[in-house]
């Protein structure tokens, strides 16, 4: 049997072909959208919006469904554009980048300068003649919202939501300026930006709520009491059932960061019944606490100056045999405890010396990271 493969030039060839006829599918809904529109199509299932009904009806993105409204709209207005996306000679894309310049009333010469620009300049053009009204401002304002939305084992949460631009500038701003000042405290975690970036928003919340518990005098320093449930049969080392009180599930790795950054009753379940408890005043003794951090005057790793939230840790963990002794404890600030040692599963290599404390990697070599149960 004969085996064609087509050439490069034939197959970006079917690729046009392919968007213009896309392109003229999407006039026909375009098209259809003007109707539904006119036809005020948006009273009958009480959406709000025209592109809010077709981005309904038709499951489409919203920035697909704001697309087609604009088009339909406004492609009658524009015979030029009407004619070119008719005959192929644009896409739907560059039609809606032009039509929407031109609702912008940009000039004749920016209209051939815009011709000559990719889409993402010609779309960076359009943003730059946005002007913000009275009006846009208090919308805006009124938009605003933050969702915090837990999935339904509770395992993990997805956040999003929509601030005005300044608000949003001050937010990416502090965001950003966290995470890459964690980059620089310990170059060598293995971390992306947005990872370092999720970081750095639990670091500021959790800064938070330090400060509340500080006002209030809390005599457990280093973290809140919490009570956590764990399933008393298991037995495998890189898992657990776990659950915090009133809370999401955990697993053995933020439980471990629980037990060594406050005060954590665990509560050993049979089915529904409690079998065991352990007393929930484990912490480090105050005294200890401060001596350890007045020997120590900042963060021990090696080439780290951070003074952020620093934290007591075990070098010898607690489920070894390590305990509260000044020996036994060293100064790490909040994202070396936190992100390195806890989460990306670095310890602390206990000949090196104690001003200048390494890290040592993950072990690799069994699959998984070493556990290291510290509370405080």
């Amino acid at each position: 049997m004969v085996r064609y493969i087509r050439t490069t030039a034939e197959l970006t060839a079917d690729l046009v072909e392919l968007e213009r006829q896309i392109a003229h599918l999407r006039v026909q809904q375009a098209v259809i959208v003007n109707e539904l529109d006119r036809g005020q199509a948006r009273l009958t299932d009480a959406s709000r919006t025209t592109a809010e009904y077709v981005q309904s009806h038709a499951d489409v993105s919203t920035a697909t469904a704001r697309d087609l409204v604009l088009v339909g709209t406004t492609m009658g207005h524009h015979r030029t554009v009407n004619r070119d996306l008719a005959a192929g000679r644009i896409t739907f894309d560059r039609a809606v980048v032009t039509l929407a310049h031109l609702a912008s009333h940009a000039s004749d010469e920016e209209m051939a300068q815009i011709a000559d620009l990719n889409l993402e300049d010609a779309r960076r053009r359009l943003a730059s003649r946005k002007r913000l009204t009275l009006g846009d401002e208090h919308s805006l304002h009124a938009r605003r919202h933050f969702t915090a939305q837990p999935s339904l084992d509770r395992t993990h949460y997805r956040l999003w939501g929509e601030v005005p631009g300044y608000e949003g500038a001050l937010i990416e701003k502090a965001v950003v300026e966290r995470a890459d000042e964690f980059q620089r405290q310990s170059p060598d975690v293995a971390t992306n930006r947005g990872q370092r970036q999720a970081d750095a928003l639990v670091a500021m919340a959790q800064d938070s709520l330090d400060r509340r518990e500080e006002e209030r005098d809390d005599p457990n320093p280093g973290g809140p009491t919490v009570t956590v449930f764990v399933d008393a049969r298991e037995t495998e080392p890189t898992e657990t059932a776990a659950e915090v009180a009133f809370g999401p599930r955990v697993g053995p790795v933020t439980l471990e960061s629980m037990l060594c950054s406050g005060s954590v009753r665990v509560v050993g379940l049979e089915g529904d019944q409690p079998v065991s408890s352990s007393a929930s005043s484990r912490a480090i003794p105050p005294a200890v606490r401060d001596a350890v951090a007045l020997r120590d005057g900042g963060c021990t790793i090696d080439g780290c100056r951070s003074r952020y939230r620093l934290q007591p840790h075990h070098i010898t963990p607690w489920s070894h045999g390590g305990r509260h002794e000044m020996d036994n404890l060293t100064t790490v600030c909040w994202y070396h405890h936190h992100v390195a040692i806890h989460r990306s599963g670095y310890h602390i290599d206990p000949e090196s010396p104690p001003r200048r404390r390494r890290l040592l990697r993950p072990d690799s070599s069994r699959g998984r990271i070493p556990r290291s149960h510290d509370p405080p």
